[in-house]
């Protein structure tokens, strides 16, 4: 187990900026028992089946042998599992009961400036490009990663296309990675035998697809200055970006599972995701030969309003994004059962096992597994680069999968297009 004594945002920063504070240690708290939890819970969750929210409630089900139901009705739910931040007046104040406000200031919260804890987040994980490292090397040779994931968006979105085209009729091709040079193989190597295409996006599941922390390099592009005139660059800039998925990509209709089996089956080079999500659907085992890239956008240096972030940080970073949110609705007929399931989470060393070694996940309080290759991969490149996500509202998020899935169903990609969905998110957004 590895704490992680700081979360740096690394080069991407310019001079004047440093990193974040450490939450303090506190004591573990009280484990959940079978007598505190009840025999039941019902519970709503808006994540894919097969998600790190799902499974780690699954894990304390398992553990306090207590039945899962899950339902559809936020209101008529005992606990909510959210992909994003809850909003509105139908959630409970977490800091209303003792342990569960001590599990608060486990996770460093409230925040400054605020008095109320609505929710709090299962962990955070890398969210990136991910690809099978031994079918990478096999396309672009040894030594490709680090250019990869260094390499331009003229770079990227060249091999991208490049490697569609040689799935049609391989052949030798010449292509620039981070100003260094590589070739597509004249014939497929025995690696990239089942390759269908670039990538594998479950659009099935919009949630899984368009996750809020694909916005993220765009959000800090613009800073503080959340206008239309700060946004609109950078949101052309993840709409170059989605559109050159699903242009080249095996598949974009099936749900996460689909896509992290295609990736993990080489029908995909590349699924957009967090490392919990794969690691939920895959296992820990089947996820070590995986590599990050980051996900990467067409910005411009006019698309940046802050002096905070520079290109490089924005294009080369990969995200730390939360893997979703604990929250008890106001109506909650089994509080003390959902108070339990959280607190086994927080305060119980095999929940705390499930998190960081069953779901890689960085917890809260900043630790993490380093037992594994990419265990110990995502605790270097925590301590060293990543960007931080700017979390979005469940009213947000749900806004930009709309948005989303009507970019994936338009019939042509137009200018108009292009419009229709960045003025769709900035709608989404609260931005008039």
């Amino acid at each position: 187990m590895k704490r992680i004594a700081a979360i740096l945002l690394a080069s991407c920063l310019l001079a004047g900026c440093g990193a974040a504070g450490t939450m303090d240690d506190v004591a573990v708290l009280p484990a959940a028992t079978a007598e505190t939890a009840g025999q039941s819970l019902t519970v709503y969750c808006d994540a894919p089946e097969q998600s790190a929210l799902r499974a780690a409630l699954q894990q304390y089900s398992d553990a306090q042998s207590v039945t899962v139901t899950y339902t559809q009705d936020a209101a008529a739910a005992d606990l909510a599992l959210l992909s994003a931040m809850p909003e509105g007046d139908g959630w409970q104040d977490l800091t209303g009961q003792p342990l569960l406000a001590a599990a608060a200031s486990r996770a460093g919260l409230p925040a400054e400036g605020q008095d109320t804890v609505t929710a709090l987040p299962l962990g955070r994980s890398l969210y990136a490009y991910w690809a099978n490292g031994e079918l990478l090397t096999a396309l672009l040779g040894e030594n490709c990663l680090t250019d990869l994931q260094n390499a331009s968006w003229a770079e990227w979105s060249a091999l991208v296309q490049d490697l569609t085209a040689w799935l049609d009729a391989p052949a030798e091709t010449a292509l620039t990675l981070n100003g260094n040079a590589y070739t597509l193989p004249a014939q497929a190597p025995e690696a990239a035998a089942g390759l269908q295409g670039v990538f594998a996006v479950p659009g099935g599941e919009p949630a899984a697809a368009w996750s809020g922390a694909a916005l993220t390099g765009a959000l800090l592009a613009a800073g503080d200055e959340r206008t239309d005139t700060a946004l609109t660059g950078p949101l052309n800039g993840v709409y170059s970006a989605l559109t050159l998925e699903l242009e080249n990509a095996a598949s974009a209709e099936g749900t996460l599972a689909d896509a992290a089996n295609a990736l993990a089956g080489g029908q995909a080079l590349f699924v957009r995701a967090g490392l919990a999500d794969l690691t939920a659907v895959l296992g820990t085992d089947a996820v070590q030969s995986l590599v990050p890239v980051p996900f990467k956008c067409y910005f411009e240096q006019s698309d940046l309003t802050t002096e905070e972030y520079d290109l490089t940080g924005l294009m080369n970073y990969p995200t730390l994004a939360c893997a979703g949110y604990l929250a008890i609705p106001a109506g909650s007929g089994n509080a003390d059962g959902a108070a339990s399931a959280i607190l086994w989470l927080y305060g119980s060393g095999t929940g705390n096992t499930a998190l960081t070694d069953g779901l890689l996940l960085v917890t809260p309080w900043n630790t993490a597994s380093n037992t594994t290759t990419l265990g110990a991969m995502q605790v270097q490149v925590v301590s060293t680069g990543i960007l931080p996500e700017s979390p979005l509202t469940t009213g947000q998020a749900a806004a930009l999968a709309e948005a989303c899935t009507d970019l994936a169903a338009a019939a042509a990609r137009t200018n108009a297009t292009r419009t229709a969905f960045v003025q769709a998110v900035l709608a989404g957004l609260g931005v008039a």
